[in-house]
C-alpha cells in the first residue's frame, strides 16, 4: 500500500449494511475507477445500544483514517449506522456523503445541519429515519418512494435507477472535490 495517494475515501457501512451490499459496493466501485484509494471499514454491530453505536463508528473513522495512506483529500462515505461520523467528520473539515443519515439522532442531525465542509446528503420518501424538517447543510438528494437501503418496494427497476442516481451524485460530487 502506499504511504501517500492524492485521494482516498473512508466508507463506514450501516449495521445491516456491509459493503458488499449493492448501493455501497457500486459506490465504492466508481470512486475505485475515478482514481480514489477506497478504505472499507467492516463491523458487526448488532445489539449495541446507541452510545456504544457512536463510540463504534467514531472509534473505526479514526482507525480508517490511521491505517489508510495519508492523502491530500479525504473523504468519508456512510451509510446509515456510519453516518455517526458527521460530527468526527465535520470537526476535521473533512468532505462527506450521507446516505440515509440517522436524522433522528440528534448529534448527526445537529452535525449535519452545520456541516463545516461540502457535504452530499441522500435519503429516500420512504424512508422514516429521513427527515427534511431542518435545514441541512450541503447539497440534498432526495429519492421518491426510496426506503432505507434507497430501494422502492415491489420495483427492481425502479430500485436500481434509485441506486444508479445516488451513485452518479456521489461521483459528480467527488469529482468536484478536484484531484487533490
Amino acid at each position: 500500500m502506499p504511504e501517500h495517494v492524492a485521494r482516498r475515501v473512508i466508507v463506514l457501512p450501516g449495521s445491516g449494511y456491509p459493503v458488499a451490499r449493492p448501493l455501497l459496493h457500486w459506490t465504492c466501485r466508481a470512486l475505485y475507477d475515478a482514481g480514489w484509494h477506497v478504505q472499507v471499514v467492516d463491523w458487526d454491530a448488532s445489539g449495541i445500544g446507541i452510545t456504544e453505536a457512536r463510540e463504534l463508528v467514531e472509534y473505526a473513522a479514526e482507525r480508517a483514517a490511521d491505517e489508510a495512506p495519508t492523502a491530500d483529500t479525504t473523504l468519508v462515505v456512510a451509510k446509515s449506522l456510519g453516518t455517526w461520523a458527521a460530527p468526527w467528520a465535520s470537526a476535521r473539515r473533512l468532505p462527506g456523503v450521507w446516505l440515509t443519515p440517522l436524522l433522528p439522532e440528534w448529534e448527526v442531525a445537529e452535525a449535519l445541519t452545520s456541516y463545516a465542509a461540502p457535504s452530499l446528503l441522500i435519503g429516500g420518501t420512504a424512508d422514516r429515519l429521513w427527515r427534511l424538517d431542518q435545514p441541512l447543510a450541503g447539497r440534498v438528494v432526495e429519492i421518491p418512494r426510496a426506503d432505507h437501503g434507497l430501494e422502492i418496494d415491489d420495483d427492481w427497476r425502479a430500485s436500481m435507477a434509485a441506486h444508479r442516481k445516488a451513485v452518479d451524485a456521489i461521483d459528480d460530487f467527488a469529482a468536484g472535490l478536484g484531484a487533490g
